[in-house]
């Protein structure tokens, strides 16, 4: 995929603030990049050349969603690593040996985890010792960092419940994502402006709606021919 010019230098700059956070541990990084930039193949192409680029540590990824979200995002990023067999995507179900591989990629729905422990089957404790917490610790067990990517970051980061997610998953940096995040002390900021967007054509600058249908003035007001004949003008523009 050859991607846009803003695109890149967003890639760019995601690995550069990621690689300082990492420094220190729990480090909040926030992604604001406006609806129809490509936020998704963004993240995508951060994760496949971060871990290219930090071959000396091993890191897992956990990618949360609101609603079924997660799906939409895991279907898209199996589509883009198609070729690639660098980087794994799974959904809890799928994860082998009761750990996050090293460059896996586990997909939740926000909604899934953010219950109650006592009705929730992916935090509660069972006796095939696969639910969330013994999973992380598998994985740190294995010398792995997590990277915790949060999309659509202000759906799902304002309830008291979400900060003790927040401290089960204690990952080393945590990415949120969204067009309009909540800015809460992040501890670095990489945004896409919307003009460098419309200057790549990705989404547009303004809509003509109806255009040369006629307008006119009544009594000081401004009318159009919707108001008397809006059905057969919508079927004589159909056929």
């Amino acid at each position: 995929m050859i991607l846009k010019e803003y695109q890149e230098k967003a890639i760019k700059r995601l690995i550069r603030e990621s690689k300082e956070l990492l420094r220190h541990r729990g480090r909040k990084l926030i992604f604001k990049a406006p609806t129809g930039s490509g936020k998704t193949i963004i993240v995508a192409e951060f994760i496949q050349r971060f871990v290219q680029i930090m071959k000396s540590e091993q890191f897992s990824f956990i990618w949360i969603a609101p609603r079924q979200l997660h799906i939409q995002s895991k279907e898209k990023l199996d589509l883009y690593y198609e070729n690639a067999n660098i980087i794994r995507c799974s959904f809890f179900e799928d994860l082998e040996d009761k750990r996050i591989d090293e460059n896996e990629i586990l997909f939740f729905n926000w909604e899934s985890i953010n219950r109650k422990e006592g009705i929730n089957i992916y935090i509660r404790e069972n006796e095939q010792e696969k639910y969330l917490s013994k999973v992380l610790d598998n994985t740190r067990d294995e010398q792995r960092k997590i990277i915790l990517i949060i999309d659509e970051s202000h759906f799902s980061t304002d309830t008291e419940n979400a900060e003790n997610l927040k401290e089960l998953f204690n990952p080393e940096l945590t990415i949120e994502v969204s067009a309009t995040p909540a800015f809460i002390d992040p501890d670095g900021t990489v945004s896409i402006d919307i003009d460098d967007v419309k200057a790549e054509g990705m989404i547009k600058k303004s809509v003509i709606l109806n255009e040369n249908f006629n307008n006119f003035i009544v009594n000081g007001k401004i009318q159009s021919e919707f108001i008397t004949n809006t059905d057969e003008l919508v079927i004589e523009a159909a056929l």
